[in-house]
């Protein structure tokens, strides 16, 4: 994996020298896994989208391929990788104008935020892919594409966001309906000190009319993040060739991903349309969905028993109780975190009436300075509470919280009457046209879970329960007989702290035998 430059040439500065800020090495085996991937024959024009040391370049000669290029911005590695082949450009892959396309680009790309980046690849990332809220390799993405013959295949390695961000939609445009191979690799420890969230795909140039036909796409999720890069490329390539799931990957075929899917899932399709109970219903029609609210900075806020009990009456009334993910148990809460809320002080003068309170958070008022603040926002305030007034007037009623990110092999949203609000790691549901104990079963279910990964939730090895996601997320047409079991069920878990009743609740699931739409595997498991 390679980190941005820090500079940028479009032609070979003699007195220029550009040295990568730092760079890992892509393994071998990857390599090895990536070039198989290729099926042209050994007269493709290859490039190698900076070439960094050579490993690509490397394999690709060992293969028999002979027309292999590279593209390398740091001049001391360009000539190093010259001694594997003469076809090497020092250059910026981004601005480099390049002389013909070719019939395979492979690679893996820079990883780095728009943020991260010198100014004057911002500006190139900027107008590639057309959002300063990009990373360096979406545009990598596109420039790949573009520099492709039709019927070229482009095989990167690069990090899971583009599949969901919302930012990427330009290049899940550009890949629409091409992508053959997806390989996800989740945290898999493929480089040295780093694991990001990691995809391998491939994907093929064809014109718009071909990407409609009947070619099913391959995709491969590992099980088992700490596995070798050689097992990785071992089972992989198994998979592949033998067309099924194996002690490493799971393994299903759908059809490519397609531009007008919201977000690109490793999971199965698994979409419901037929019930006995009528017509299904969106979490937003049933319930609200809300988010929690952010200090910005914990620390500061955060009060502990033995600091409240020094605090006078007055002080006290700026106490709120606050669910944070920890406190989210499956079907019930348990604890909770006391926050200070100083969102109602005006000004610094009427923060010091409350001198324990003043004291405590100006310990920090450096930090909290540094924290990005929204318009008319004080350096104490919290940095932001959304969906105040829906919280506030649903204290005394059910409450449904969530984890926002979360690695539990089950689902955690929780049910509470307690007055108690929102931390900025957990959503709120609150039910308004539904019965509490039927949705909290519900989204507790494994089929809720399987459907919910399919739609685009998983964020590496964690689950991400978005606003968003959650809002639009359907709950089918169960048979009133149904509902009531499911909502007997999870209130019986929810008295009792006894989670042996999720067997029933999915067995009530099972029983309506819904049907199903798209593609689909057996296997959903994390």
């Amino acid at each position: 994996m390679k980190t941005v430059r820090n500079a940028t040439i479009t032609e070979w500065n003699e007195e220029e020298i550009i040295e990568p800020i730092s760079m890992v090495e892509t393994p071998r085996e990857i390599c090895e896994l990536m070039v198989s991937l290729i099926s042209k024959d050994s007269d493709a024009r290859i490039l190698d989208a900076g070439c960094g040391k050579g490993a690509f370049l490397r394999v690709l000669k060992e293969k028999g391929f002979k027309n292999i290029f590279g593209i390398e911005i740091s001049k001391n590695l360009a000539e190093y990788c010259k001694r594997i082949t003469e076809n090497i450009v020092c250059g910026d892959f981004l601005r480099y104008n390049f002389a013909y396309k070719y019939d395979v680009i492979i690679g893996n790309p820079p990883y780095a935020h728009f943020n991260d980046l010198p100014s004057g690849i911002r500006e190139e990332v900027s107008h590639i892919a057309g959002t300063k809220e990009s990373d360096i390799y979406y545009a990598f993405i596109i420039k790949a594409v573009e520099l492709l013959e039709e019927g070229g295949e482009l095989i990167f390695i690069v990090p899971y966001g583009f599949t969901y961000n919302t930012f990427a939609k330009k290049v899940r445009k550009y890949l629409d309906g091409g992508v053959e191979i997806f390989i996800d690799l989740d945290e898999a420890h493929i480089f040295e000190d780093e694991n990001p969230e990691i995809v391998i795909f491939k994907y093929v140039k064809r014109p718009f009319t071909e990407k409609s036909g009947d070619k099913l796409m391959k995709v491969l999720r590992i099980k088992d993040k700490n596995a070798s890069p050689r097992r990785i490329k071992i089972f992989a390539l198994k998979a592949l060739k033998e067309r099924k799931a194996n002690e490493l990957f799971h393994y299903f075929e759908r059809k490519p991903f397609s531009f007008t899917e919201k977000v690109w899932s490793s999971f199965p399709e698994f979409s419901f349309t037929v019930g006995k109970g009528g017509e299904w219903k969106k979490v937003k029609e049933v319930a609200k969905v809300c988010v929690g609210f952010v200090t910005g900075f914990d620390k500061a806020f955060i009060i502990d028993k033995n600091e409240e009990e020094s605090l006078t009456e007055s002080e006290r009334k700026l106490i709120k109780r606050f669910i944070k993910a920890k406190n989210c148990k499956g079907f019930w809460t348990e604890g909770e975190v006391r926050y200070i809320f100083t969102n109602d002080i005006a000004n610094e003068g009427d923060l010091r009436r409350f001198p324990n309170i003043f004291e405590k958070i100006s310990r920090y008022k450096s930090e909290m300075q540094a924290r990005y603040l929204p318009k008319g926002k004080k350096w104490f305030h919290w940095q932001a509470v959304r969906n105040r007034d829906i919280v506030e007037k649903h204290l005394n009623a059910a409450k449904i919280f969530v984890p926002t990110l979360d690695r539990s092999k089950m689902n955690r949203f929780s049910l509470t009457y307690d007055e108690v609000y929102p931390s900025g790691d957990v959503l709120m549901i609150v039910p308004y046209q539904i019965d509490e104990f039927f949705l909290l079963g519900f989204l507790n279910s494994e089929f809720f879970r399987k459907y919910y990964l399919s739609n685009g939730g998983r964020r590496g090895g964690r689950i991400a329960f978005t606003q968003k996601l959650i809002s639009e997320a359907e709950i089918p047409p169960f048979s009133e007989e149904a509902k009531q079991k499911i909502s007997k069920f999870a209130k019986l878990i929810y008295e009792r702290r006894d989670l042996r009743y999720r067997n029933e609740i999915e067995r009530v699931i099972d029983a309506e035998k819904f049907h199903f739409a798209g593609n689909r595997s057996t296997e959903f498991s994390d």
